[in-house]
């Protein structure tokens, strides 16, 4: 797990039919695809999965989904929602083999004391069994991991939306939360990076992993630059535009999304 849970981590989109349910079909056939393209790390209910627009037994219905019909390492985001049923969700990822689980502060109220927030992780990591990561996105949580945190909670790792490139000394394994800026942090030591764009072109972003595990400078800063070109077409539309691309990779992919998204 140490030398694994490094490189390209994909969160995985989550698809609905028409009706609004899960097309578990459309999961199955995406998750084969990104095998397919190289990609060999996903993250499960995550915030590209809209996690906050799904029941607790869809999120665990997806996880289940996933270990049966993906291979690689799986990381189960199980954060956000609330101390109690963050811990289900956390023990879920213990029974129905997630390889990693990932928590958001809360989303709600913002503001929080880091006391109240180290006490949080706290009873978290101590339901985990299996590494804990802890998941920095202030933008949307309203809550921002500080070196304290960090300092204050065991984890293994840490995924971070905020770029925040100087808690990268503060955690053992750093993830940049992007999917434009990847080269740089991992040449400053990030072990990798979360691209919810490899959704769409996951070949793309599996060739990025590669050229900076081999440190190939050069070849590198040329992809950078094209992932940059490529990914800025999505900097606006976020989910629903993933969607509607994926869709014409995919025959069959839907393009919905559940409300408040459009």
């Amino acid at each position: 797990m140490h030398e694994e849970l490094k490189g390209l981590i994909v969160p995985v989109l989550t698809p609905f039919s028409d009706d609004g349910q899960i097309d578990e079909r459309a999961f199955i056939g995406h998750l084969e695809f990104l095998a397919q393209h190289g990609v060999q790390r996903i993250m499960v209910n995550g915030t590209t999965a809209e996690f906050f627009s799904l029941l607790p037994e869809e999120r665990k219905r997806l996880l289940k989904l996933a270990r049966r019909h993906f291979r690689g390492l799986i990381i189960q985001h199980a954060g956000g929602t609330g101390l109690e049923q963050n811990k289900i969700e956390v023990q879920w990822a213990n029974e129905f083999g997630a390889d990693a689980v990932a928590v958001l502060p809360p989303i709600y109220p913002a503001g929080l004391t880091e006391a109240g927030l180290i006490g949080y992780f706290q009873a978290l990591e101590a339901v985990a069994e299996v590494p804990f990561v802890l998941y920095n996105f202030p933008k949307h949580a309203g809550n921002a991991i500080t070196p304290e945190i960090l300092k204050a909670v065991p984890h293994y790792a840490m995924k971070d939306s905020a770029q925040n490139l100087e808690l990268m000394q503060h955690t053992p394994h750093y993830f940049v939360g992007t999917s434009t800026n990847i080269y740089e942090p991992v040449q400053q030591g990030a072990a990798g990076f979360v691209a919810a764009t490899a959704n769409v072109r996951p070949e793309l972003y599996a060739a990025m992993e590669m050229l900076v595990v081999a440190a190939k400078v050069e070849e590198a800063a040329v992809m950078q630059r094209e992932i940059q070109a490529y990914s800025a077409r999505f900097s606006a539309g976020g989910v629903p535009m993933l969607k509607e691309w994926l869709a014409r990779k995919l025959n069959g992919y839907p393009k919905n999304v559940r409300l408040p998204l459009l």
